[in-house]
């Protein structure tokens, strides 16, 4: 006699990977939430409640994706690192014009800031109040100047630079350019950034093509 068994459907569990994506998800809008409002209030005047309610979540889910207002400049600044290190590698070996490249990186690293000028004045006060900040986000231009050190070099061994500078001293040179542009452009937006990172970038490739 056979004994009559229930089949018995096991149910699906919950998978891991939407449970991953729903959780990223949340931490890009709470950080997205947040860049938009340091820019339009500046850093000190965002409070953690007001991102939360912009990013239309409890005050405890910010807590579970970031310490502090601090936090959130920390993730913008793994953000930019893995930006760098991604255009470097898909780049190294390219034989592109070197001008179009490097302005291709700088509005990539720019693009959150290039949306609005208060944004970049923001961020430096947020810097500059912190000494842990501003200790993580030294180590990181470091960190991305040597990664674009790499791309320099290569240039170099294929003489398209000057080579009597060190790789890590025209990309130290770039990374200011960078920087020192957005910073003026911010005090006076009068053209968009990409026309004076473009201006920028032609100069500073004009000074390190060979003599």
């Amino acid at each position: 006699m056979t004994d009559n068994v229930e089949q018995v459907t096991p149910s699906t569990p919950p998978q891991p990977g939407r449970r991953a994506k729903r959780s990223e998800q949340t931490r890009e809008k709470i950080f997205r939430a947040a860049l938009k409002l340091f820019a339009e209030r500046g850093f000190n005047a965002t409070t953690i409640e007001a991102i939360t309610a912009a990013a239309d979540v409890g005050k405890g889910t910010f807590f579970n994706y970031f310490e502090n207002k601090e936090s959130v400049l920390l993730d913008y600044r793994e953000l930019q690192m893995e930006r760098v290190a991604a255009f470097v590698a898909a780049n190294r070996a390219s034989d592109r014009p070197l001008a179009p490249l490097l302005l291709e990186l700088a509005l990539t690293l720019t693009i959150e800031q290039g949306q609005s000028p208060g944004l970049i004045q923001s961020l430096l006060t947020a810097v500059f109040a912190s000494d842990t900040v501003q200790k993580r986000m030294a180590e990181a231009i470091d960190g991305n100047v040597r990664q674009l050190a790499l791309l320099i070099g290569h240039r170099q061994e294929h003489g398209e630079l000057r080579n009597d500078l060190s790789p890590f001293d025209i990309a130290q040179g770039f990374q200011r350019m960078i920087f020192g542009t957005m910073i003026t452009w911010s005090l006076a937006p009068v053209d968009p950034l990409e026309e004076s990172m473009k201006r920028s970038i032609e100069l500073f490739v004009n000074g390190v093509l060979p003599k």
